[in-house]
């Protein structure tokens, strides 16, 4: 009896903090998609006019991705702060700023109120959307990973990731029922919408976020005064090689993702003739499939492997890539649903339910937080803020030519692959080198066990 209370109390703080991430993360991640289904539905004829509505949807993917330059400056900042002071307060300030920043897109005047200053502020306020995702996501997944029992890392470390999809779900669900709107409402007023619910979701997310404990190993690194000096230098110097092979796991899943969840809505109304509101539909319901297959892929992993997992995950990427395009432009309804829903749950779900665990275990308490937030922000400016751009001017206006894009998640999933099976040779590689006690019993094992 004496020891019932401590474990009831770890797992309750446990479940908290998941919870806390899973929150946090959805709100971070619905005002950050809100303005990927914006850019592909509105914001071209809004902010971008031009000759051809191709040109203002080249414009306007392009500044999706420049959220992209600025997530490594949040993931360098907010990763120093995240390993100096601590993760709880690093991870308000970064909900609080994607909140702020989102709201204030969706009071901004457009290109015909005040010409050129429209797309000037958009982009700066799309810069500090990605400066506090940058800090976010790998906050989120220590306060997940570092709280979880031993034997279930990996399902406790997709709790941040359920927050990508569920956010993606949200936004596409507001954003069509926006779109049902005539054309005249959606373009003057309908689109704010979304936007300007940010203001209201942070103030959720907050408090939910101020209930969680700083992770136990963490405060005692800061009362054993073992905290790094200088966090960002350190993992340049002394833990690159976990950096890149971070970097490398994302280029599958991101790529994937992006496709799917930003140029789809684009090439679904343009190149196929879909209505908006049913391209919509379409990537809400494989995102909803998606965030249930999470925690399932998670719950495995801890079983047999999270190598394994991930392996069969790119694998399929590279076997199913040509036949999902090729599928799409069936253009048939029921085959485009099912097609992107099986790819989203087959080469997502399976990879992007276990990179967080696998991102967090490969650098030590004392720099993980810099270690994590960079390998994601990297692997996002290399391997999502393109995709949705590369592939708008690939395909052309008429969007014949899709062979390319089949060819681009080939080579990114092959570049995940070979990241996973050097993976687990590293982690042996480096194992036993940090200090006794400053990382999780759960997060030592070689987060590549299972890949070869």
């Amino acid at each position: 009896m004496r020891t019932s209370g401590p474990r009831t109390s770890q797992a309750s703080t446990a479940r908290r903090a998941a919870l806390a991430s899973l929150v946090g993360t959805t709100i971070e991640w619905f005002d950050f998609f809100i303005y990927g289904t914006a850019a592909a539905l509105v914001f071209g004829d809004l902010f971008f006019p031009a000759t051809n509505e191709h040109s203002s949807r080249l414009a306007s993917f392009a500044t999706l991705g420049v959220a992209f330059l600025s997530r490594p400056v949040g993931a360098a900042v907010f990763g120093h702060f995240g390993d100096r002071l601590g993760r709880r307060a690093t991870l308000v300030t970064t909900l609080a700023l994607m909140g702020a920043a989102t709201g204030l897109i969706g009071c901004l005047p457009t290109y015909g109120t005040i010409g050129i200053w429209a797309p000037v502020l958009l982009i700066l306020l799309r810069l500090l959307q990605g400066a506090a995702v940058g800090g976010e996501w790998g906050g989120a997944v220590l306060m997940s990973v570092e709280h979880a029992p031993t034997s279930r890392v990996r399902l406790y470390g997709a709790a941040p990731q359920m927050g990508s999809p569920l956010g993606l779900v949200l936004s596409t669900a507001v954003m069509s029922a926006v779109a049902s709107l005539p054309d005249d409402s959606l373009m003057r007023w309908g689109w704010r919408i979304p936007f300007l619910a940010g203001f209201v979701l942070v103030v959720v997310g907050l408090v939910i976020r101020l209930g969680v404990e700083e992770p136990a190993g963490f405060t005692r690194l800061k009362e054993e005064g073992r905290t790094s000096a200088l966090p960002l230098r350190d993992v340049c110097t002394r833990a690159w090689r976990q950096l890149l092979t971070g970097i490398g796991l994302q280029a599958s899943v991101n790529v994937v993702f992006y496709v799917i969840s930003v140029f789809f809505l684009s090439y679904a109304t343009n190149a196929l003739g879909l209505k908006r509101t049913t391209a919509l539909l379409m990537v809400s319901f494989a995102a909803t499939v998606d965030l249930l297959a999470l925690p399932l892929f998670a719950h495995l992993s801890d079983r047999i492997g999270p190598g394994r997992v991930f392996t069969a995950g790119t694998v399929f990427t590279i076997a199913a890539a040509y036949p999902f395009f090729w599928l799409v432009n069936s253009g048939n309804t029921v085959v485009v649903t099912l097609t992107v829903t099986v790819m989203m749950v087959c080469a997502h779900a399976t990879t992007y339910a276990v990179i967080s665990s696998m991102t967090a275990g490969l650098f030590d308490s004392t720099i993980r937080y810099s270690g994590t937030s960079l390998s994601n922000a990297l692997g996002g400016l290399a391997f999502s803020a393109p995709t949705p751009l590369i592939a708008e001017a690939v395909v052309g206006p008429d969007g014949t030519r899709w062979w390319p894009l089949g060819t681009m998640a080939v080579i990114a999933a092959a570049i995940s692959l070979v990241t996973i099976q050097a993976l687990a040779r590293l982690t042996r590689h480096e194992s036993g080198t940090e200090a006794a006690g400053s990382t999780p019993e759960s997060l030592t094992t070689p987060a590549g066990e299972g890949a070869l």
